[in-house]
C-alpha cells in the first residue's frame, strides 16, 4: 500500500491473481477500507499478467464493500489482458471510475 493525498491509498497488484491467491488481495483491499479507513483505494493493475473470474469477483465485492463503508475503490492501469477481460465483461468502465463516495476525488492533471 502506498499513501496518496487526502487519506487515499494505492494498492499495486502484480503477477497472476487466481483462486489460489485471491484471499491475499481481498485481505489487503478490505484492510485498506476497514482498518486504515482510507477515503479511497486505487488498485493499480499494471503488473497483473492474469486475473481469473474469482479475482474479478473480489474486485467487484471490494468496491461494493468500500462504497457501503463510505469509501471508494477503483482500478487504474489495467494490463492489456486484464483490460480486455474487464471490457468484455462490461466492468472496465464501472471499475475504473471513482464513485465520488467518501468525498475524495483524484487530483486533476495539469
Amino acid at each position: 500500500m502506498e499513501p496518496l493525498p487526502g487519506q487515499a491509498l494505492r494498492v499495486r497488484v502484480a503477477g497472476e491473481v487466481t483462486m489460489e491467491n485471491v484471499a491475499e488481495l481481498r485481505t489487503v483491499l478490505f484492510r485498506a477500507v476497514d482498518d486504515v479507513r482510507a477515503k479511497a483505494v486505487e488498485v493499480d493493475l499494471a503488473l497483473v499478467t492474469f486475473m481469473d473470474s474469482t479475482a474479478i469477483g473480489k474486485l467487484v465485492s471490494a468496491r461494493a464493500h468500500a462504497v457501503t463503508s463510505n469509501s471508494d475503490l477503483w482500478v487504474v492501469n489495467p494490463s492489456p489482458g486484464v483490460r480486455r477481460v474487464l471490457s468484455l465483461l462490461g466492468l472496465l468502465e464501472i471499475l475504473s471510475t471513482p464513485t465520488g463516495n467518501g468525498g475524495w476525488a483524484p487530483p486533476k492533471s495539469a
